[in-house]
């Protein structure tokens, strides 16, 4: 079986199907990611990888959906004035950011800042906080492949936000469309979803 990197917080997202924009998740430590793939449902829950093993993602058909609020759409703010203001102060310093694209499917997780949403907000691009380079993140800044945002969602408990944009190449830095190329299986199996990475 896939050993997690240990020591480690690990993110859980959970959804009803592939491609359904409605989506939860909780972030744990090491030892219960782990004990989560080890004992994980195959037979009736599909499970999913990311490209640094730090992300997991589970299709549960009887999961119950969890509400989410549209914040922003088409460069225009859902919330009113007052609404946008009074939320400024609920971001935490760091947050998970999960990206899909239009049809639902999962792209990336990575982390953002109060300052990543602002700028995604303002410039429409996927943006998030590179902890490697300190920084702003806008995806796709240097490869080219940007992510158009369509919609910003805002969860709570736990707070995440969430991007539907149309990818433009990969989302991976492996080259794979998504990061969550690898599907893992019964008896220690893991699938390729992708048969090529993009361009190839």
């Amino acid at each position: 079986m896939i050993q997690l990197p240990t020591g480690k917080e690990i993110t859980i997202i959970s959804k009803p199907s592939l491609d359904s924009k409605e989506v939860s998740l909780r972030v744990v430590g090491s030892k219960l990611a782990q004990d989560f793939v080890d004992h994980f449902d195959f037979a009736n829950k599909q499970l999913f990888v990311d490209c640094d093993e730090d992300a997991l993602l589970e299709i549960d058909p009887a999961l119950k959906t969890e509400n989410k609020r549209l914040l922003w759409e088409s460069g225009n703010l859902k919330f009113t004035a007052e609404e946008w203001k009074s939320f400024q102060e609920t971001i935490p310093p760091l947050s998970p950011f999960l990206a899909q694209d239009l049809s639902g499917k999962e792209l990336m997780l990575a982390w953002g800042k109060k300052e990543s949403l602002f700028s995604a907000v303002e410039s429409g691009l996927g943006t998030y906080y590179s902890r490697s380079r300190n920084g702003k993140w806008v995806k796709g800044e240097e490869s080219g492949h940007l992510q158009n945002l369509s919609e910003i969602y805002v969860h709570s408990n736990p707070f995440f936000i969430q991007y539907v944009t149309n990818q433009i190449g990969a989302a991976c830095h492996t080259g794979y469309y998504s990061c969550f190329f690898r599907e893992l299986g019964p008896n220690d199996s893991i699938s390729f979803v992708y048969p090529n990475k993009v361009g190839a």
